[in-house]
């Protein structure tokens, strides 16, 4: 077998860079390009909106709010329990590579407690059927338990248990408040075909990554993962500078960019899946700076800006009196500062349609 091919650090950059849409010079919908992203973090309802914003041309917010509406996106508590925008055809694969390692730990946690799963199972699903809010399914836990269920798990189980999505308007723009779910009406592959369906999707949008890297992503144990990468065949092997090797999908194109290709900027959102879905952060967040922007106390990642590929500042946005202000914090030196503030124009258009005027300043 011939030996590995080391892609140098700004190969990886620069074909990253493609791979996540960041090019825009693809026209995709919205439901296409949740796809080729595999998953879009959630917790924040702006944030999913914004990421396509910054990797589609056109993209309206009523694009992604059409698709949660007919089915094409759905939004789920999913990978290390945390709420994701999902394709819908992928939907049942990927609750289903989450519910193994949930349940596993539920299980762990209520060893002695005499709780049956089964009954459970059964109790939720019928109530499920209509919307319920995550109050309603608590309490009906706890019920349904008779009280074995643990406090802090009274969500956690009609989580693991069932296939449960979130009902409109949650994930459309700007909505917040105490959203609802349903029971989704799909039937959930078996392992470990929903698995590999994850690692296709995670590989063609983030690859080429290591076996730490896709298990970072998925929130499982790296058995899981070897099990699926196995369904896939022969992956494509590559090193990285420091010696990890890196793998991708058998039918993927060999990684050719031009390293000394320059990036247009791009502003990003809170919780960018582009700065969170690898073990390994640096190939856009150099290490310098990593923790100014991601706060691993709370796990927030702060919206950023990136200069040729790599993360160079901090952006936060605030609107009073008629005044939408975007304010870039510069934390590495970098130029083409005219191109951050026409980049930054066009967000605070997106993000502020309605104000009257519209400033980009650069903090000191």
């Amino acid at each position: 077998m011939p030996a590995a091919r080391t892609l140098s650090d700004r190969e990886l950059t620069v074909s990253y860079f493609d791979r996540q849409l960041l090019h825009r010079a693809g026209t995709p919908d919205a439901a296409s390009a949740v796809a080729r992203l595999t998953a879009l973090q959630a917790q924040y309802s702006p944030s999913p909106h914004l990421a396509l914003w910054a990797r589609l041309p056109g993209f309206g917010h009523r694009q992604l709010e059409a698709a949660l509406l007919d089915g094409t996106v759905v939004k789920s508590t999913l990978m290390r329990g945390t709420l994701h925008l999902v394709p819908g055809e992928d939907y049942g694969h990927l609750a289903a590579a989450w519910r193994a390692q949930w349940l596993k730990d539920l299980r762990g946690r209520h060893r002695d407690s005499g709780l049956d799963e089964a009954a459970l199972e059964a109790s939720l699903r019928e109530f499920a059927a209509v919307p319920r809010t995550a109050e309603e399914l608590r309490g009906h836990t706890a019920e349904a338990s008779g009280g074995r269920a643990r406090a802090a798990d009274l969500l956690h189980w009609p989580r693991a248990l069932l296939p449960l999505v979130h009902v409109a308007p949650s994930g459309h723009w700007r909505a917040h408040g105490k959203p609802s779910m349903v029971l989704w009406p799909g039937a959930l592959p078996p392992e470990p075909a929903g698995t590999a369906r994850l690692v296709r999707r995670y590989l063609a949008g983030y690859g080429p990554a290591s076996r730490a890297d896709v298990a970072h992503f998925a929130g499982l144990r790296l058995r899981q993962v070897d099990a699926a990468l196995a369904e896939l065949g022969d992956p494509v092997r590559y090193r990285a500078e420091d010696g990890r090797e890196l793998l991708d999908l058998p039918d993927a194109p060999p990684v050719d960019v031009d390293p000394g290709r320059e990036l247009p900027v791009r502003l990003l959102p809170k919780w960018d899946a582009a700065l969170l879905s690898h073990a390994d952060r640096t190939r856009m967040l150099p290490a310098a700076i990593q923790r100014q922007v991601y706060r691993a106390v709370n796990g927030t990642l702060l919206a950023s800006y990136l200069v040729d590929g790599l993360v160079a500042g901090v952006w936060e946005h605030a609107c009073g009196r008629g005044t939408a202000v975007l304010t870039l914090t510069p934390l590495l030196p970098h130029g083409r500062r005219a191109e951050l503030v026409a980049e930054g124009e066009r967000l605070l258009a997106f993000l502020e349609p309605e104000a009257e005027r519209r400033e980009v300043v650069f903090a000191s």
